[in-house]
């Protein structure tokens, strides 16, 4: 009889754990598989690595933040959940996520204007220095990161915390450039537009060519500097014989054309290594050399315009493109809704170089930096909140962008072929590592871009001035990174 007994509670009991056991996990009626169970113990009875964060959080449904506030320094944005003035249906919904997130989660998330750009600045560094655990995340331009990343000023963000599944669209080419002892101290996100090349078809066609040719040299993957430069040739006349040229091929900024045909060749002025951090000169490889004697060779065919040929100032190629008399213009994406033009006009990727296979560009973003004074676990915490604050809908369309684009430009293939295929696809965008760096001003400007449309500069010349004086900017730059 004992024995029943025994036997009739020990099965009681068993029932209770069980039942216990499917009620766990916050309403979640799906019960542990063996597996689990054992991973389980195997952990001393803790979930097992795979279920919970590397630094030892818990699973996303299960992390509280303890009502931490994170505020993101900025020099043009003061809003939050609690203020935000939705203009739209979309805006409504992006913000109703964002208050869910942030109660489900126990964060507050604020965008403060910290001051002016130059207040930022100015100040980003004394603040950090001090300690100011006012903001958590910093948003700075990207030349600002190189004087304040060499005073150890930024705190390491474990790669990790980028290899999640949100959707957010990180640029790694950007937080590649911010790594130190190979571990980021940056990020970015989202997608920029690429620049290219802006053409007139009203001149292709009195030159007899096709209108869209173009279009068509990109669609057939025949758009490189060869193609290009076979069109600039037909494209450049002199109408009545006078030893003047009438219509230019190219009338463009020297500085956009330059960066745009360094990063169609894979070159760049300098790069930066991952476990240092310091920068290495880049004006000595032969994809760099290879660039800047194809941009004197343009403008040793006179293929080119420079303000001098017109008498003109500096930004004379603005105006010579909007009245025509300029067939091709390279630009960024902003040039679009600006361009006055009264010819038809469409917009392709920059030419691709020998040593590319695609059509490959540059673009830049703001670095959001977290001060170094914050613990690892700290910065784990506002990797997490700020990744449920950025992270996409999952009624986000990703065609939203065309919409503004679609009205910036005359032709539809600018859009559907040349933006979504190339100039706006993050796998052929990259981030340079000169446009990382403080106190930049105009030097490449005046040692490499200004040259090459000046008549009978050579080449070999050009990059042997200027990587003296180059090799020395960096060597003050790396300086203090050692």
């Amino acid at each position: 009889m004992k024995k029943l007994i025994l036997l009739l509670v020990t099965l009681a009991l068993l029932a209770a754990l069980l039942a216990l056991g499917a009620c766990a996990g916050g309403g979640d009626s799906t019960t542990e598989t063996r597996q689990e169970l054992q991973d389980r113990a195997a952990n001393g009875g803790t979930a097992s690595p795979q279920q919970g964060q590397a630094t030892g959080t818990r699973q996303d449904g299960d992390r509280d933040l303890g009502g931490m506030v994170i505020n993101i320094a900025t020099w043009w944005s003061d809003v939050s959940t609690d203020t935000v003035e939705p203009r739209s249906a979309a805006e409504r919904a992006r913000w109703e996520d964002r208050r869910a997130m942030e109660e489900r989660y126990n964060f507050k998330i604020r965008e403060v204007r910290y001051g002016s750009w130059h207040d930022v600045r100015d100040e980003v560094q004394q603040q950090i220095l001090a300690q100011n655990r006012d903001f958590q995340v910093w948003v700075i331009e990207p030349t600002w990161f190189a004087t304040n990343h060499r005073q150890r000023l930024f705190a390491p963000i474990p790669e990790h915390l980028f290899e999640n599944d949100y959707g957010i669209e990180w640029n790694h080419s950007l937080i590649d450039l911010t790594k130190r002892d190979g571990v980021p101290h940056g990020f970015a996100h989202g997608v920029e537009m690429a620049g290219g090349v802006y053409f007139n078809k009203r001149l292709l066609e009195d030159a007899g060519l096709p209108r869209d040719y173009p279009f068509t040299l990109q669609a057939e993957g025949n758009w490189t500097w060869e193609t290009f430069t076979d069109l600039a040739r037909q494209l450049s006349r002199d109408l009545d014989g006078d030893d003047i040229i009438d219509t230019w091929a190219l009338t463009t900024f020297h500085k956009d054309f330059l960066e745009h045909a360094l990063a169609s060749n894979g070159a760049s002025f300098a790069t930066v290594d991952p476990e240092t951090g310091m920068f290495t000169n880049n004006t000595n490889t032969d994809a760099f050399r290879e660039t800047i004697d194809w941009l004197v060779r343009l403008r040793s065919e006179r293929l080119a315009m420079h303000e001098d040929d017109i008498g003109g100032e500096w930004d004379s190629f603005i105006q010579m493109f909007n009245d025509g008399q300029g067939a091709m213009r390279v630009a960024g994406n902003y040039v679009a809704g600006n361009i006055t033009l009264r010819d038809d006009w469409g917009f392709v990727a920059f030419p691709r170089g020998p040593r590319s296979d695609t059509h490959n560009a540059w673009v830049s973003y703001n670095v959001h930096v977290i001060p170094q004074f914050y613990s690892e676990q700290e910065v784990d915490d506002i990797m997490f909140a700020m990744s449920k604050w950025i992270r996409p809908l999952e009624d986000d369309d990703p065609d939203d962008w065309m919409d503004e684009a679609f009205s910036n430009h005359r032709d539809e293939r600018s859009v559907e072929d040349t933006m979504v295929k190339y100039t706006r696809n993050p796998d052929l965008q990259t981030m340079p590592a000169h446009m990382m760096m403080s106190g930049l001003g105009d030097t490449l400007d005046t040692l490499f871009a200004f040259k090459v449309w000046v008549d009978g500069n050579d080449a070999s010349v050009i990059i042997e001035e200027g990587q003296l004086v180059w090799d020395a900017f960096l060597d003050d730059l790396n300086s203090d990174m050692r």
